[in-house]
């Protein structure tokens, strides 16, 4: 869900409304809809002066990008402009509070800083993390350079250190925590009080939904998903090298040689999107963000 590529970048869009899935290009390199079964399709990457490298969104589908210099950026309510956010981040998270977007980061020093709302400066808060995640009940979760796992209730509280080390985590909205170790070993705790559990097999990425089933991606790009912890994993027919799911199970995906994928949900079959894209977020309403090096 978070987007780490440093090259550049162009971002696309395209809000689906049906089941099937296909662009074309123009002889001018612009992207658009066909009219099978979904809405329009919209180049951002041609409205915005910068490339972004990262993207990140919420419920309320408040989208923020963080480009190659690390400066913020948020997409307007038209969505055909980026307005820029002082200060300068490496990654961030953002949650809704009261219908307004709050912003989580950490800067290139690793420092952690909260923003309630937009219309207010940077908080730094004590402490040091290189990957911040922020749930919507406030709670947020982090990981240092060591590898060291911190959660807090809110901004105003304390971090607590987790027992453990991670490189990598996500965190359904009940609260249970999926994460991988160095070593690619997959362990699982249902909050801060409890201990973390071991789930057998390996995995190099994952992504949790709402509903507790995992999907995620193991050394060999082999594809696997099971349903919460006391499911089994499943082999999914394919080879990825990242993917993304929405809450309605839709599942995104893009290979070795940048081709990318849609599926609905564990029974679905794999259908080919037209492009090229290095990293994708799916959102719930179905629109899909994706980051291209080339025109697709």
């Amino acid at each position: 869900f978070f987007f780490n590529d440093t090259a550049t970048t162009e971002i696309y869009t395209e809000q689906i409304v049906g089941s099937v899935r296909c662009v074309q290009e123009t002889d001018m390199g612009m992207i658009q809809s066909s009219k099978l079964l979904f809405s329009a399709l919209l180049l951002l990457g041609l409205l915005c002066p910068l490339t972004y490298t990262r993207v990140v969104s919420c419920q309320n589908e408040e989208i923020f990008g963080i480009n190659s210099q690390k400066l913020v950026y948020q997409l307007n309510n038209a969505g055909n402009d980026w307005v820029n956010i002082p200060g300068a981040l490496k990654q961030c998270d953002v949650i809704i509070v009261d219908n307004k977007p709050q912003l989580w980061g950490v800067n290139s020093g690793d420092d952690i800083y909260y923003k309630p709302n937009m219309s207010v400066d940077w908080i730094k808060i004590p402490g040091k993390l290189t990957f911040i995640r922020a749930m919507p009940n406030g709670r947020i979760w982090g990981i240092n350079a060591a590898q060291q796992i911190y959660t807090r209730e809110n901004a105003q509280s304390d971090w607590q250190q987790i027992q453990g080390a991670l490189v990598s985590l996500d965190v359904q909205p009940d609260g249970r925590v999926w994460g991988i170790n160095a070593q690619q070993y997959i362990y699982t705790l249902s909050g801060p009080t409890d201990t973390w559990k071991k789930i057998e097999g390996s995995l190099t990425s994952l992504r949790v939904m709402p509903n507790g089933r995992v999907w995620g991606i193991n050394v060999n790009q082999d594809i696997f998903t099971r349903a919460g912890v006391d499911g089994v994993w499943q082999l999914i027919q394919g080879k990825l090298v990242f993917l993304d799911v929405n809450a309605k199970g839709e599942v995104w995906g893009i290979n070795q040689a940048q081709d990318i994928y849609y599926r609905n949900g564990v029974n679905g079959d794999w259908i080919q999107i037209p492009g090229k894209l290095v990293k994708l977020r799916v959102l719930d309403n179905g629109t899909v963000y994706g980051l291209s090096l080339i025109h697709i």
